[in-house]
């Protein structure tokens, strides 16, 4: 097949052709809830599906759950005390000093005005990012001059535009 009949069927301006596999896409496993923690897979149409090794199944934690991830420990904000880090930044190459104190539980305040606006856009990006993944907040504390603050921490306006030295 070529590549150009490849890419009209991709686009949807040519039929596609139905040269699947029937071994390969064959009968899926369902599975039907038993019980109120195990899960058994209901087979279909005689097709053997290999043996189930003996485990139960356990349903997915529900979405509200904390789930251990084992590799990050972060720090109880009832025991820490978050500190204020000012971060000056001239290329994007230089984000990792804006996301290693944040993902440690600090705020960051970090100064974008010695970059160009493309590669500002960038770590704005990046710190969006970093709040969205972490249940942080971003400020905008001046034109250029923003702060991510971790989710928990009591950190004040006037705090913040103090370690900018704005203040």
């Amino acid at each position: 097949m070529s590549i150009i009949k490849n890419a009209k069927e991709f686009f949807g301006l040519a039929p596609a052709d139905a040269y699947h596999d029937d071994a390969y896409y064959g009968e899926d496993v369902h599975y039907e809830a038993q019980g109120s923690a195990a899960y058994q897979p209901r087979r279909e149409q005689g097709y053997e599906y290999g043996a189930d090794y003996g485990r139960e199944r356990t349903p997915a934690p529900s979405r509200h759950e904390p789930v251990s991830r084992g590799a990050v420990a972060r720090p109880a904000m009832d025991s820490y005390t978050p500190a204020v880090v000012p971060v000056r930044l001239t290329s994007f190459t230089q984000s990792a000093e804006v996301g290693e104190p944040f993902r440690d539980g600090d705020a960051v305040v970090f100064d974008l005005s010695g970059m160009d606006l493309d590669e500002a856009k960038r770590v704005l990006d990046f710190a969006s990012g970093l709040c969205f993944a972490l249940r942080g907040q971003m400020k905008k504390l001046v034109p250029r001059v923003f702060a991510i603050v971790p989710d928990g921490a009591t950190i004040s306006t006037r705090e913040l535009e103090e370690a900018a030295r704005l203040r």
